[in-house]
């Protein structure tokens, strides 16, 4: 028997186009909301450093969050000037070397904020639980901003510095992180911490469970059939035709 034929299918409706007012508004948004976030992360990390010692790593941690949304809409906006159309050939170089500026801003804030941070909570006598786990977590941030640092921008005198500061950054935050001890491994298996050691679990591993001794079970009789007539209108039975008239 010869099956109905497979619908065909659907083909991906083209992306609409975009013309070059369309792309020019959605740059020009997307540089005034990053303008937005550079201030706010400016207003972040002036609460992290009010008190320092009393919940400043949780808000410094706010901080480095939106800093790092920061970049990600950079990302974004350096995409769309990468696809914008050739009408808007003149705006792009304009809209770019905006974008460069802010993204520079946004390096310099973040690494300097660092460094005024973390040269104030090292010396922080009682570091709260969780210390070692949660610095680690913004060391590897670090390390992936210290990267944007390789760019040609930054060859300066003035990268040179950032980098020395970045560089200072990392070496407190592994004092921070070498003043308290991980915190206990309740798994099964072995975890990599925030600085890639290898953490052995408190407990071993789950054994396999041992075979069952002696003979196997014996399979459960089948129930047996009622010795009792069954109910005749329970009784299947099979019609036909002439049972309808």
């Amino acid at each position: 028997m010869i099956g109905r034929p497979s619908p065909p299918r659907r083909q991906a409706p083209p992306a609409p186009m975009v013309s070059a007012a369309q792309r020019q508004r959605e740059v020009a948004r997307m540089l005034m909301r990053l303008d937005d976030m550079l201030k706010t992360c400016a207003d972040l990390a002036a609460a992290a450093r009010e008190r320092v010692s009393v919940g400043g790593m949780g808000r410094y941690r706010k901080f480095s969050r939106k800093v790092r949304d920061f970049f990600s809409l950079a990302a974004v906006t350096q995409e769309r000037l990468d696809a914008a159309p050739s009408e808007m050939e003149e705006l792009i170089g304009p809209m770019t070397t905006a974008l460069e500026r802010l993204h520079a801003r946004m390096v310099i804030l973040f690494v300097e904020e660092s460094l005024g941070f973390f040269n104030t909570f090292a010396r922080v006598k009682a570091l709260p639980i969780g210390t070692h786990e949660t610095v680690g977590v913004e060391f590897r941030a670090l390390m992936e901003i210290r990267k944007f640092l390789d760019d040609p921008l930054y060859d300066g005198e003035r990268g040179q510095g950032l980098r020395k500061q970045t560089d200072r950054v990392a070496v407190l935050m592994r004092a921070v992180m070498d003043r308290c001890p991980p915190l206990p491994d309740f798994g099964d298996e072995p975890s990599i911490g925030p600085r890639g050691t290898v953490n052995k679990p408190l407990r071993p591993p789950r054994a396999a469970p041992p075979p069952a001794a002696g003979r196997a079970a014996e399979p459960r009789p089948l129930p047996q059939p009622n010795s009792q007539r069954p109910d005749p209108r329970l009784e299947v039975r099979q019609l036909s035709l002439d049972d309808e008239d």
